[in-house]
């Protein structure tokens, strides 16, 4: 058998074993995009309401504390909070959305009266989209109150079905829609509660009783 024959025959099994072992050079193969773990949260600069991190918060459980200006007093804050829907509000307790830190009297000034809800909500509507919080002090008899302090908090969690597809480094948008507090003067309340002649006042301010207040949020961004 002639000798480039013989070669022949023998480079084809070669040839297939190579091939079969992956000898053949091939380029990397497609990467796949990073993904987010958590997000990082700044707060705001400057304004009277802030939503400003609790320092118990986690990359994937952010605790907002809402904090009032310094040297005025109020009787109760609610307010609307915005995302495009990549987070989700978390449950605070037994106010749902919300978590009283026990700035405001929520409870009556009369310990005769009987047990009544509170005026602490929480919820969420609009596709998860929209949050919906307040805190009030139902008895007017109780004094208005300073709130350069947390004076309520919501949370923001991380959801790996939703907020993991985005690339770390991503704004995620978040807007105050609407926010209203009742101020520190509602009127004059008659020194006798059963005294129905002596709310006169306070109906006269019952209309104004709510005020629009700005309300700042900070910066929230993936990691």
């Amino acid at each position: 058998m002639r000798l480039n024959t013989l070669l022949k025959l023998l480079a084809a099994p070669a040839l297939a074993l190579l091939m079969a072992c992956g000898g053949a050079a091939t380029g990397p193969g497609p990467q796949a995009a990073p993904s987010s773990v958590g997000f990082a949260y700044t707060d705001p600069q400057g304004g009277d309401w802030t939503l400003v991190r609790n320092a118990s918060s986690t990359d994937t459980h952010l605790i907002l504390d809402l904090v009032g200006p310094t040297g005025t007093k109020f009787r109760g804050v609610g307010f609307n909070l915005k995302s495009d829907g990549s987070v989700t509000y978390g449950h605070m307790g037994a106010g749902g959305y919300v978590r009283d830190t026990g700035v405001f009297h929520l409870q009556s000034t009369y310990a005769n009266y009987p047990v009544e809800p509170v005026l602490l909500a929480g919820g969420v509507k609009g596709d998860g989209k929209l949050l919906t919080v307040g805190i009030f002090q139902k008895d007017r008899y109780w004094p208005s109150v300073s709130v350069n302090k947390p004076v309520c908090q919501i949370s923001i969690d991380f959801d790996a079905t939703k907020t993991a597809s985005l690339p770390p480094g991503t704004k995620i948008p978040l807007a105050i829609t609407k926010a209203k507090a009742i101020p520190s003067y509602i009127g004059t309340m008659p020194a006798d509660p059963s005294d129905l002649n002596g709310y006169g006042s306070v109906m006269a301010n019952f209309n104004s009783s709510l005020v629009p207040v700005q309300i700042s949020v900070g910066t929230l961004v993936t990691k």
